[in-house]
């Protein structure tokens, strides 16, 4: 065995796991139970079944050991045990208080450092054989040095660990891992400091300032035992140290641009900013590899197509792009993108005020490409034979093994049967993604995928690739990255880089790219690709190239994706809002109007014998319909609706003070309700809104022909003189009862296609912050930009469910529901229409969503969010059947957290 340092050539970087990123377009259709697609696969379906069942229970998987109690170490337990680093010893048990044997800690701090597993053919230690699972990790760290044995030929496997014995072996690994030391501001003086033996005290001295170990009682205890507690937290403070060099690293790429001819080579050099060696391996991709490869070194060889692509450096948590270009080739550039014919199929909806996405390009139910002149071949197909990939290049002694491997596909959140049913309608090959041909295969929002391999046996891998296609007129589009992780048990996963590419969320032609990450010296049996899907992604020929002969140098280090921990929520001094009923207004003739009468119940919760007993919605949220056109004068008009006399604003202002003198609080301390108004939405198909200034001509918000930069200032400049006037319109008016608490961002998604459309949407949040408003969303069930929700300066967001559209929901749709709102740590949007009472599986879905909410403490817990079409829930109040008056007296106990139904309703049960 040859010993191997792991500097800049040996540590591998570490990247966040993809937060949700998601899917455009809500729910317009119907929603059935069908059963789950089968997991395509070159082996069995039930042993890719089980394969996939496997990953998904390990994703969610949660030891609660029975002997941890209130110990110190219980959260460091938990987090490195939901990593799969450190288990329990049966029965649920983990022992904190044992000792932790020699060949343990081998184990443990191998995971948590990120070292790979070595590859060994003769046991140097006879109490170490090979055929021992410590094995790859006893023998990885002897061979870096951080662990000596206790003489030449034992290990001392079983023997228990001292506390001096680990304080080594972590001053070792952190001059391995070129973790910073930090130095002491003033030494710590144990008072057992002569009991520490001379080659320990530089150790202790170095881990004590590094706060990986610290004494108690003053003594540093050097021959105590490490208790497995102990080795816990120590090591967990050993993953932080590390996942904080992934956030801090600072590093350069010696090109910002890489122009080639043909046929030739240049090697990237990447260093360190501060000239130290870097902590962590860089890892390449490209996503063109018909015109060159990328080598783990960092050399780029080009082939002999001319063409532009995207080569991706990352280092830690950073990223860097670097665009290629290569030239004089013997034939013509591949072009960027290819024309179709394509047109998007429109959509409708039966309520009016139901929330469509106006620009949606596939009809829920219908395949991505079900326009005229398609046939169903053509969704799964290249439309055009110029669509056909390049040969990629030569693969110089490189293999792919993955045609025939098992398969598993899972959602990056919880798996929506509707969704799955119209993605049963593309699933491509027999043999599963990995098979070699030009079948795609089409996965349907659902956030994203994670597409594991298991490989016959564990091989050296050098890159990992999968092509991806573009064609944005049937509804298909790029996932913006591909991420690789590697593991060799199937458990515990390392990072392995991050492909991008350069195809814009605009580009309505027909694209394909083939995201490809070459892997720094990895030998495992699992490969796991994870990438989003907006509304359909199509792909096709994932490969897993390794290396034919077996040389393995045990170099890189894989940091594990951070375990996702819920960020919790600053508390705010007292609750401004808790239950926002959502007042569409303007135009619609009735429908649009609310008067003094129909705001009285809903502020106010009103018994069937006409008492005033309570507050029910103590904030109206007044809002546009999705019709309102993207117009100076549209909204001109939409605000003296909204300011309009005996209606809106002051029927809500007129509703307040009747409550107030119902509920005698009228001269005393009378109650004031909350109200947050909408920012229209500037469209950016819009060419000609209006113009704001007399000398100046009508703003447009399209980028053709004003350029992007442009159209997003005239976006820009039309809502701040929007919220201006709105602003103007709103002091002068003067409520008496009446408070305004926010604004709230009309559009339901992050629309990507649109000029610098996050820019504008923080841009909009300072302004209200500015004004001490608070920012609302409420953005739908896998719309793009959930995960977001917090970089983009939102107060509060709250998931809009799509529960009716032509066909009610199952139950799991409503669990996936709460589970993006837990992920994502959201609030909820409560959602019924008029459907609820005359349809049972409608009325079942209203309730069920109630019953789901309830049994997790949402409607305790959580700000809550109403919706119900135009009015809906007047209905119920007036309404003399008592099934239909329910409704209304349900929801209300549900604020009050007073609902006690705990089962759902099935079958075509109704009262």
């Amino acid at each position: 065995m040859s010993k191997k340092r792991f500097g800049s050539r040996t540590l591998a970087a570490l990247l966040a796991a993809a937060t949700l990123l998601v899917q455009s377009t809500p729910l317009t259709h119907a929603a059935t139970e069908p059963e789950k697609p089968a997991v395509e696969s070159g082996k069995p379906a039930e042993e890719t079944k089980k394969l996939e069942d496997q990953f998904k229970k390990q994703e969610e998987a949660h030891t609660e050991f029975t002997d941890l109690g209130n110990s110190y170490a219980s959260k460091a337990v938990n987090r490195l045990a939901a990593l799969h680093m450190i288990s329990g010893q049966g029965e649920n048990r983990f022992n904190p208080q044992n000792t932790i044997s020699r060949q343990d800690i081998a184990v443990l701090l191998t995971k948590v450092i990120g070292l790979q597993p070595t590859e060994i053919e003769d046991a140097a230690f006879e109490d170490v054989p090979l055929e021992s699972p410590y094995a790859p990790y006893v023998y990885g760290l002897s061979e870096l040095g951080v662990m000596n044995g206790r003489s030449e030929h034992t290990m001392g496997a079983l023997d228990p660990l001292t506390r001096q014995e680990l304080a080594v072996m972590l001053s070792r690994l952190m001059k391995e891992g070129s973790v910073t030391k930090v130095a002491g501001q003033t030494p710590v003086a144990y008072s057992d400091e002569e009991e520490i033996a001379d080659y320990a005290k530089t150790a202790v001295e170095e881990v004590t300032n590094q706060r990986w170990m610290q004494g108690a009682g003053g003594k540093f205890n050097p021959t105590g035992t490490v208790t497995r507690a102990e080795a816990a937290v120590i090591a967990e403070r050993v993953l932080d140290a590390r996942y904080q060099q992934a956030e801090q690293v600072k590093y350069k790429v010696d090109v910002e641009r890489l122009s080639l001819a043909a046929g030739t080579s240049q090697r990237l050099k990447v260093s360190s900013i501060s000239g130290d060696e870097l902590p962590f391996t860089p890892i390449f991709a490209f996503d063109r590899p018909e015109l060159g490869t990328i080598s783990a070194d960092g050399t780029f060889v080009a082939g002999l197509t001319a063409g532009k692509g995207n080569l991706t450096v990352t280092v830690g948590y950073k990223t860097t792009t670097i665009p290629v270009e290569i030239k004089d080739a013997g034939k013509p550039s591949v072009e960027k993108a290819e024309d179709t014919t394509k047109t998007a199929p429109v959509t409708s909806s039966n309520d009016s005020a139901t929330k469509v996405d106006e620009s949606k390009t596939v009809v829920e139910g219908e395949k991505p490409d079900a326009d005229k002149g398609t046939t169903e071949a053509d969704a799964t197909k290249p439309a055009d034979p110029k669509e056909e990939a390049e040969e990629p290049a030569k693969q110089d002694e490189l293999v792919n093994i993955a045609p025939g491997s098992y398969t598993a596909v899972t959602t990056f959140g919880a798996p929506d049967s509707y969704f799955q049913e119209l993605e049963k309608q593309y699933p491509g090959p027999v043999g599963g993604l990995v098979t070699p041909t030009e079948d795609w295969t089409g996965y349907h929002r659902q956030f994203g995928r994670k597409v594991t391999v298991e490989l016959d046996e564990a091989k050296p891998l050098e890159r990992v690739a999968l092509t991806f296609k573009q064609q944005k007129t049937s509804g298909i589009t790029m996932p913006e990255y591909m991420e690789v992780e590697v593991s060799r048990d199937g458990k515990v996963w390392s990072y392995a880089g991050r492909a991008v590419h350069d195809v814009s969320a605009k580009e309505d032609k027909l694209v394909t790219r083939t995201l490809s990450v070459t892997l720094p010296d990895v030998n495992t049996r699992y490969v796991r690709v994870s990438f989003p899907v907006k509304v359909f992604a199509f792909a096709r020929q994932l490969e897993v190239w390794a290396k034919t002969d077996s040389e393995w140098n045990n170099g890189a280090v894989l940091l594990p994706p951070p375990n996702p921990a819920k960020l919790e929520e600053a508390k705010q001094a007292g609750r401004r809002v808790e239950n926002m009923l959502l007042a569409y207004t303007g135009e619609h003739g009735e429908l649009g109007t609310w008067t003094k009468e129909d705001f009285l119940p809903m502020v106010g919760y009103r018994t069937v014998d006409g008492y005033m007993r309570d507050q029910m919605f103590d904030t109206i949220l007044f809002l546009p319909y999705q019709t309102i056109p993207a117009t100076k004068e549209s909204w001109t008009m939409y605000m003296n609706d909204l300011f309009g006399s005996n209606k809106q604003l002051d029927a809500l202002n007129q509703a307040m003070r009747e409550y107030n003198r119902l509920r005698g609080t009228l001269y005393t301390t009378p109650t004031q309700e909350n109200v947050v108004l909408a920012l229209p939405y500037p469209n950016a198909n819009q060419t000609n809104f209006g113009q704001l200034n007399e000398k100046k001509p009508s703003l447009s918000f399209n980028p053709a022909g004003i350029g992007e930069e442009q159209a997003y200032l005239n976006r820009k400049a039309a809502l701040e003189w929007y919220f201006q006037e709105l602003m103007k319109r709103w002091n002068k008016e003067e409520y008496a009862y009446l408070k305004l608490e926010g604004i709230y961002w009309f559009h339901e998604l992050v629309e990507d296609s649109a000029p610098k459309e996050r820019q504008l949407i923080r841009d909009m949040g300072s302004m209200v912050h500015d004004e001490a408003l608070r920012y609302y969303w409420i953005p739908y069930f896998g719309a793009p930009g959930v995960s977001e929700w917090k970089s983009l300066y939102f107060d509060k967001a709250f998931l809009q469910p799509s529960y009716y559209s032509d066909k009610p929901v199952g139950i799991d749709r409503i669990q996936g529901v709460l589970d993006v709102v837990n992920k994502y740590d959201m609030d909820i949007e409560i959602e019924g229409d008029w459907k609820m009472y005359n349809d049972p599986k409608f009325y079942q879905t209203y309730y069920n969503q109630l019953v789901a909410t309830h049994k997790l403490g949402m409607d305790k817990d959580n700000v809550h969010a109403y919706y119900f079409g135009s009015k809906t829930l007047l209905e119920s109040v007036k309404s003399t059947d008592p099934v239909k008056r329910a409704i209304y007296d349900d929801t209300y106990k549900w604020m009050r957290g007073r609902f006690d139904r705990t089962e759902f309703f099935e079958g075509s049960e109704m009262p």
